[in-house]
């Protein structure tokens, strides 16, 4: 009896360990049915991917360059009078302020002449002075007080003009700069409207910065950027970016962007080299960069999932990469369901069955 029994109790552990062995292959192989790609494909049930929708996201990148300082305009000096030039005291090179002597030309004769029109500006004066008197008296008409206040009227304009003509003598820097040309030698005549001296602008001054081809798409006028120099170590200079070039650099496939930085104190010399960062932010459907096949070739794809649970195929252009998320500017719609893990095996049309807990190998 007690035989009995006992062989009873091992015939029932023998088939509880058998039930449990095959319920732990069968629940092994659905696992492998819903977690391997190849498992599935093999026995026709939807192939496991793990999926996300596309969602609006803050797009941020920064865009680095290596760049030149340099002034942000030149400013070309002209003679306004004929005469013959004393001295440029200047040299090419030399930073200048507003009221710097960059050119003396010859003052005698525009001396001369302004005294000379003092004089007949005093002689009309007093002469207006006498017919007003005799006026009271009715001895002068009104018509000689018309011709008098307007000789008058005349000599001091010509006071005025002498007195600009001889101030012309002495060309000044209108600006804070660094003199760029000496157009004039000491010993020449000038001409009216003839070049003298060329000024670059330092204050305030660009930094010309090439941004690569494939960069300036995000570069904007207005974007603010942040510079640092080699000239002035752990220093960094805060600016806009003032203007950019519309052709590229064929040797370099590079854009020229000018960043506009404030020089009150002209730190910044002309030919001071650096390195310029703008941060181009914006609201941008995104998606997992993992979602993005052949993201270096000319036809970056992804698999979109339909409401049919169908993969397909589709090509996408795409923009900013940050954050581990990449911009789509077309091709993938916001709250479509793209495919984030498992689309490297994927046919098109294949159905699928989202899993967001498999161990996602393919063996």
């Amino acid at each position: 009896m007690a035989n009995t029994r006992a062989r009873n109790i091992r015939i029932l552990v023998g088939l509880l360990l058998s039930v449990t062995i095959i319920l732990a292959v069968l629940g092994a192989a659905s696992s492998r049915l819903r977690t391997v790609q190849s498992d599935a494909r093999r026995v026709g049930l939807p192939i496991p991917v793990q999926t996300i929708p596309a969602t609006v996201h803050s797009m941020q990148q920064l865009i680095g360059a290596s760049g030149t300082i340099e002034p942000s305009m030149p400013i070309t000096l002209t003679a306004k009078v004929v005469s013959r030039v004393v001295k440029v005291p200047a040299d090419v090179g030399s930073i200048v302020w507003p009221g710097t002597l960059l050119a003396e030309l010859d003052p005698r004769l525009y001396k001369a002449n302004m005294q000379s029109a003092q004089i007949k500006y005093d002689n009309a004066k007093k002469q207006l002075a006498r017919l007003q008197a005799l006026a009271k008296m009715n001895f002068a008409s009104p018509a000689e007080i018309e011709d008098a206040e307007a000789a008058e009227a005349a000599a001091y304009q010509s006071v005025v003009q002498s007195e600009i003509d001889l101030s012309n003598t002495r060309v000044l820097s209108p600006v804070p700069g660094v003199l760029l040309e000496r157009l004039t030698n000491p010993g020449e005549t000038t001409e009216i409207d003839q070049q003298l001296i060329k000024v670059g602008v330092l204050d305030p001054v660009y930094m010309n910065a090439a941004v690569t081809e494939d960069r300036i798409a995000y570069v904007y006028l207005g974007m603010n950027a942040d510079v640092e120099t080699d000239a002035f170590v752990g220093e960094t200079f805060h600016g806009t970016v003032a203007k950019i070039d519309s052709t590229v650099d064929q040797t370099t496939r590079t854009f020229a962007v000018y960043v506009r930085l404030a020089n009150h104190e002209l730190r910044l010399k002309k030919g001071v080299t650096g390195y310029v960062r703008l941060e181009s932010t914006r609201m941008a459907v995104a998606v997992p960069n993992t979602a993005i096949m052949n993201p270096q070739g000319d036809r970056p794809t992804v698999f979109v999932v339909d409401r049919h649970r169908r993969a397909h195929v589709r090509e996408v252009q795409t923009g900013l990469i940050a954050n581990g998320f990449t911009e789509i500017l077309s091709g993938v719609q916001e709250g479509e369901e793209v495919v984030v893990v498992g689309q490297f095996d994927l046919r098109d049309s294949d159905r699928v069955r989202a899993n967001r807990f498999a161990p996602w190998n393919n063996s």
